[in-house]
């Protein structure tokens, strides 16, 4: 089944015959049932993605109402009721899980208010106030899908439309590698000419072929512990590093330890005493995740420990969300 048509609960809004504005029917008052559908009229595609990432601390909202759709205009107050519909929830996942998709999860607890649950559209009127839906960021993983699905269970008897569900989504949020255009590296040792460059910039030029060097000619030679540091210039998300050894020699780093920081000052250890092989060398990068998704603007790794007393690596490599 396409992935288009998961969301079978949800419809096109209703087109309804034109009718001319010199049509005394057009707005006139009526009770009548007959041809009229109520909808939910926030529908701009098969989900309403929430805003996730970045995390805040205030409350974002998400708004929708109940319309009317007939000929003519109600002549008595409708009141709309909504439900959380854990069937739509249900039955969205098996079509989910038939097609080979991650199941979603429902909203977390206490990630959500409604502003209500009814609504009314006043007589002569063909739209409801909105309900505001005030949802947490913080609430949410950021490596999981939510599904929220509300219906219309009820509006006075009158029938309901096929866009009686919205499906209210909060997704995973991607992962991807930082851009470093604009970034500063620096480190506490580099030789500033040399193969393959040498200076710190080289880890984070995307080239496994080219890397840092400890300083070892023009100079005192490097010894352990080299710090490595990025100023990205505007604080981003990290959740992760990446590194790559030097691909034609083995006697690099062995055990490293991460730093993040807003400043430039004040500084929180991210990772501790963590393991590199400079031996693996295929060409990949060595991923190192931090416990939660942390703002910074600058990030420090020091080598602690090495095979030999100088030191080199390709690449290190930032992520974020």
């Amino acid at each position: 089944m396409k992935n288009y048509k998961i969301y079978y609960f949800l419809g096109i809004l209703l087109a309804f015959t034109a009718c001319s504005k010199d049509d005394p029917s057009y707005a006139e008052l009526t009770d009548s049932k007959k041809g009229v559908l109520i909808g939910i009229t926030k529908f701009t595609g098969n989900t309403q993605n929430l805003t996730i990432f970045p995390f805040i601390d205030e409350a974002r909202t998400f708004e929708f109402s109940a319309s009317y759709g007939g000929l003519g205009l109600p002549k008595s107050n409708i009141t709309v009721e909504y439900v959380v519909d854990n069937r739509a929830f249900d039955s969205v996942n098996v079509v989910r899980q038939q097609s080979g998709l991650p199941l979603y999860e429902k909203f977390p607890a206490g990630s959500y208010t409604a502003s209500g649950m009814t609504a009314t559209i006043n007589a002569g009127q063909t739209l409801s106030p909105n309900i505001k839906i005030s949802y947490l960021s913080k609430k949410f993983d950021p490596t999981k899908s939510y599904l929220l699905p509300i219906s219309i269970s009820n509006a006075n008897g009158y029938a309901l439309g096929t866009n009686k569900t919205i499906f209210i989504v909060a997704g995973k949020v991607q992962e991807v590698r930082a851009v470093t255009t604009g970034w500063v590296a620096s480190a506490s040792s580099e030789q500033p000419s040399g193969e393959n460059t040498g200076k710190a910039s080289a880890l984070m030029d995307g080239d496994l072929a080219t890397i840092w060097h400890a300083q070892y000619s023009g100079g005192p030679a490097g010894t352990y512990p080299y710090l490595i540091q990025y100023d990205m210039v505007n604080p981003i998300y990290v959740t992760k590093i990446g590194i790559a050894p030097r691909q034609n020699n083995g006697n690099g780093p062995t055990l490293f330890k991460l730093e993040g920081s807003l400043d430039g000052t004040s500084w929180t250890t991210l990772l501790d005493n963590q393991v590199f092989d400079p031996n693996k060398r295929d060409g990949t990068l060595q991923d190192y995740a931090l416990s939660a998704p942390t703002n910074l603007r600058y990030v420090k790794v020091t080598l602690l420990e090495g095979k030999q007393t100088l030191s080199f690596l390709s690449e290190i490599a930032v992520y974020k969300y």
